[in-house]
């Protein structure tokens, strides 16, 4: 299967000479849930920014598609990839809820069924619909971070982009987010995650890119990345509490709760 992104050689500095992000090279396929770790710094933010197009390459190449990015309109290649910014109240421009959630199907050239559809399964799958007459930006820090995550998976782009999307939500919120990344990876959408909560990364990524100092220093599954203290260290992040918990068990690296309880299955029998 095709890569739906592709950056080869990329560096970019917002003073050329002084590069925030050096010789970037990596794909995400279809289907693929990519997290993007690193300490403060690192250039994670800036690396999202040259994949949702807003920067551009001092060098190297980034596609999109199987399309040159750098020959691309920002509105071509918004209709292959959504972001969900940190900060949501910097994408949400509508009055309501409701016109917020359907201005992107309303862009696409869909009938008017198909957009009522798309508005109706991503207000469902996000529980937003008790405020759709509400303003967005008199919500809570939470919501507006739904209202900005349905109005991205309305549109049903090829990559999905997430930018700290876990953080300030509590635990049925976690569960909810999670829920729907799941879902849009089983839709064969592919997803990257900048991410600075490694438990939600354990839980979610397939795959782990690390950043240190502008470069990429990791590259690797989710079990190979967390198994590795070495690979941890080297791009400043700790292991997530359960990943510590299987070790102290002696156990396989277990990645969710779940896992390390199936893992320890068989030796809770033993002993009964």
């Amino acid at each position: 299967m095709s890569p739906i992104l592709t950056l080869d050689g990329v560096r970019f500095g917002y003073d050329p000479a002084k590069p925030v992000l050096r010789d970037i090279s990596f794909s995400v396929s279809p289907g693929e849930v990519v997290a993007v770790v690193g300490r403060n710094g690192a250039g994670k933010s800036t690396l999202l920014r040259l994949l949702n197009g807003l920067l551009r390459p001092d060098a190297g190449t980034a596609g999109i598609a199987g399309r040159d990015a750098g020959k691309l309109k920002v509105s071509e290649i918004a209709t292959h990839i959504g972001t969900v910014f940190q900060a949501p109240e910097q994408q949400i421009f509508n009055a309501t809820v409701k016109s917020e959630i359907a201005f992107g199907p309303a862009q696409q050239g869909l009938t008017p069924e198909e957009q009522a559809q798309r508005l109706d399964e991503a207000v469902a799958r996000t529980g937003l619909g008790e405020v759709l007459e509400t303003h967005p930006l008199d919500l809570d820090a939470a919501m507006r971070r739904f209202v900005a995550v349905a109005s991205v998976i309305a549109c049903r782009p090829d990559l999905m982009l997430f930018d700290e999307a876990q953080r300030g939500l509590d635990a049925t919120r976690r569960l909810l987010l999670g829920g729907i990344i799941a879902e849009e990876k089983a839709a064969g959408r592919a997803i990257v995650l900048v991410c600075h909560d490694m438990e939600f990364v354990a839980a979610h990524a397939d795959r782990v890119l690390g950043l240190a100092e502008g470069r990429l220093a990791v590259d690797a599954t989710g079990q190979e990345f967390f198994a590795d203290a070495a690979a941890t260290r080297a791009v400043s992040v700790e292991q997530p509490g359960i990943v510590e918990l299987a070790q102290a068990l002696g156990q396989p690296v277990a990645l969710s709760a779940p896992e390390l309880v199936a893992a320890l299955e068989p030796r809770l029998k033993g002993g009964a």
